[in-house]
């Protein structure tokens, strides 16, 4: 074995051994590599790292054969987006793509490098936009730079550090305000749309579809996942035997959610309302709030309010992660084990009173 001995990865593309740190660049068939004394802080390092692939994407810019047609970065969206339309979320995803245009839209997009995306993160955040909505920013602009250069094409997204999301708070819903939500979409009640920072009235006036009624309905009741009800089939719903065969997303697992009998009353909404297959999240929350949803408040914070409901109704941990299909015991632990405790400690507290009692 050579002096050096067997090295570990310490942060993306570093790597320690016996003698020190090493940092590599890769860039399409070109790869790079520094070596770092014992010490070197990783911000160092990964100041080189960003350069050095700046470096050696101007150098393919030389190259016409391994990059697309020139062009501006607006361009090149406005044909991209024409991909987009079939896609789930849409609306979402070309909206955060569009944030970008202001920042780099007149810039060709073979030249837009990671100091370009690193200056938007600071601008982003000077302005108070949220860690979530940054890293949708940038994930919509890795898809794209993939989706025009192939999948394993270097972006201007590599090596930039995202804003780290806060720690997990699941929020339990108000049931009232749900109830009354649902009953406004159930009457189709008209309402009027509002926009701007004056929240002005617009002309146009909007009735509640049966569909999102009927959605809002099986979410509630199922503490499911959006995802999990647009891949629904109606093979999957088995209403005599009273059994969800619940696909699985985001990573969890497929389960089998028995119906209780507010379930049973959703599902027959929704198939009654043929409201299978995708729909779009974004417009959905927009019609909630139509209907009266609190502005701040998320329709995937129902998944949280029935994990909260089974806590405080005397679940574990292992029904938790029964009941929302998580694949790993530690996923649920991150969310409710908290929750867990002070359930435990108030019952706790309450068993002592009636020992002194």
């Amino acid at each position: 074995m050579s002096r050096k001995g067997k090295r570990k990865r310490v942060a993306e593309g570093v790597y320690e051994d016996a003698t020190g740190l090493a940092a590599t660049v890769k860039v399409h068939k070109r790869q790079i590599e520094l070596r770092f004394e014992k010490g070197t802080s990783l911000e160092h390092i990964a100041a080189w790292r960003q350069s050095k692939r700046d470096a050696l994407l101007e150098d393919l810019d030389e190259d016409a054969e391994l990059l697309p047609a020139p062009g501006t970065f607006a361009e090149e969206l406005a044909h991209y987006e024409s991909r987009l339309e079939a896609r789930v979320g849409f609306k979402s995803d070309r909206s955060h793509l569009r944030a970008w245009l202001p920042l780099i839209g007149s810039k060709p997009r073979r030249r837009v490098r990671s100091s370009h995306v690193t200056k938007a993160i600071r601008t982003w955040q000077r302005d108070g936009l949220s860690a979530r909505s940054i890293r949708h920013r940038l994930r919509v602009l890795r898809e794209m730079y993939r989706a025009l250069d192939g999948r394993h094409a270097p972006t201007p997204v590599l090596g930039v550090k995202a804003p780290q999301l806060p720690a997990p708070h699941p929020v339990a819903v108000d049931w009232q305000n749900v109830r009354e939500v649902a009953e406004s979409l159930k009457r189709g009640k008209a309402v009027e749309k509002q926009h701007g920072p004056n929240k002005t009235t617009a002309v146009a006036r909007y009735a509640s579809p049966a569909q999102t009624y009927a959605r809002l309905l099986v979410l509630a009741t199922t503490g499911q996942r959006p995802a999990q009800v647009m891949r629904a089939e109606p093979a999957d719903v088995d209403l005599k035997r009273l059994i969800w065969m619940v696909r699985p997303a985001k990573g969890g697992r497929a389960i089998s959610l028995p119906l209780d009998a507010a379930m049973v009353r959703a599902w027959r909404a929704f198939i009654a309302a043929d409201a299978w297959g995708p729909y779009d999240s974004r417009s959905f929350a927009k019609t909630l709030r139509r209907h009266g949803w609190p502005d701040g408040v998320r329709p995937y914070q129902l998944r949280h309010t029935l994990a909260i409901d089974l806590i405080l109704g005397g679940a574990d941990l292992v029904d938790v992660q029964a009941a929302l299909g998580h694949r790993q015991i530690a996923t649920t632990q991150t969310y409710y084990a908290p929750l867990l405790l002070a359930r435990q400690r108030r019952a706790l507290r309450l068993k002592r009173r009636a020992r002194l009692a």
